[in-house]
């Protein structure tokens, strides 16, 4: 790029001369890399517009960056038409994915996905559409969601305490999910020593075709109640969706764990486990927004023979004001060996309250 005449001045020249090239190339490039132009064009029902970037499609939400008001969310079931010049990854309730520019569709309600080869376009249903990726999504931390939550549970008659704390962070892309969860439940009361439980886990799962995945886990987890000190657990599953679509997921998977466990009163142990999971999830974005998530995991051992172990979590989120949200969760635990020298019972489950945040 040539200086015009008029900033390039001898080097004698005044200081602001002589960086006027630099800066006027700074500019320009700073101006091509902020001010992209953002394309993508979505269509509500009643005829609105609105100009942005697609981001994404998940759970029933379109994730849409504007210049105006940064990055909206906007729920699938409100659009009538989507025209991206982006390049994007379309996945079906079927299982079934399709890559291709979001073009003009024959009607509303439908979506056309054009292929960049210039091969046979095709259109799907709002209805059928679950997920829709960009090929190309930037920075990981631009893709991190997470939250955190905090509760406090008292009853007064015995001074019963509980203390919860949560959080977790995820990154979805058109091909894999990483999450990362971790939780903590502090028990105190009169005259009982305190107790804890705690688990934390790592995992990340890969799409595959017709709904199905796979996926490796890593885990530790404690637990005062059933005599656990700590146990780490890693393994993978295989799996299949049953049903997704933009209002529910259910999932389930089989595989294998391998755990070491130490408990309070035993030697160090460690074991290989089955692991037979179920998850579902269902999620309402009218006002106040509310999802449900439940999950139950068998881990019968394959080298003790008729020890058992099990673990469910059931967790519902109502959004009071945006970002901000009352949650409710029930928790259990169960061992048929677990190493309890005062109690006769072999689980733990308990309810807890908090108030949470998403980012």
């Amino acid at each position: 790029m040539d200086c015009p005449s008029s900033v390039a001045r001898p080097r004698s020249g005044p200081p602001r001369a002589r960086i006027g090239c630099p800066l006027l190339i700074l500019a320009l490039a700073s101006t091509a890399a902020l001010g992209a132009p953002k394309t993508d064009i979505v269509v509500f029902h009643n005829g609105d517009r609105l100009t942005g970037e697609v981001k994404g499609l998940d759970r029933g939400q379109l994730s849409l960056s504007t210049d105006a008001a940064g990055t909206v969310s906007i729920e699938w079931a409100r659009l009538v038409s989507v025209d991206s010049r982006q390049i994007l990854q379309v996945e079906l309730t079927s299982g079934m994915r399709y890559t291709g520019q979001a073009a003009a569709a024959s009607g509303p309600g439908k979506l056309r996905v054009a292929p960049q080869d210039g091969g046979e376009a095709r259109e799907f249903a709002f209805a059928d559409v679950v997920r829709m990726d960009p090929i190309d999504q930037g920075s990981l931390w631009n893709r991190l969601d997470g939250y955190l939550t905090a509760g406090y549970d008292y009853t007064k008659a015995n001074n019963l305490q509980t203390f919860t704390f949560t959080g977790g962070v995820s990154s979805r892309t058109e091909r894999n999910l990483r999450s990362l969860d971790a939780s903590t439940t502090v028990t105190s009361q009169d005259t009982v020593e305190d107790s804890n439980r705690f688990d934390v886990t790592a995992n990340a799962r890969r799409f595959l075709a017709n709904r199905l995945f796979y996926q490796g886990f890593l885990s530790f987890d404690g637990n005062d109640e059933l005599g656990l000190d700590l146990r780490s657990t890693i393994g993978g599953a295989y799996g299949k969706y049953l049903v997704q679509n933009s209002r529910q997921e259910w999932a389930v998977f089989a595989g294998l764990g391998a755990a070491r466990e130490d408990f309070a009163t035993r030697d160090r142990s460690e074991s290989l486990e089955a692991v037979l999971g179920s998850e579902y999830s269902f999620f309402r974005f009218h006002d106040p927004e509310a999802n449900l998530d439940a999950s139950l995991v068998l881990l019968p051992s394959l080298t003790e023979s008729g020890r058992v172990r099990s673990e469910a979590k059931l967790r519902s989120r109502y959004e009071i004001v945006e970002d901000l949200f009352f949650e409710v969760s029930l928790y259990g635990s169960y061992d048929n060996d677990a190493d309890i020298e005062e109690a006769d019972t072999k689980s733990d489950y308990g309810i807890t309250t908090s108030l949470g945040y998403t980012f």
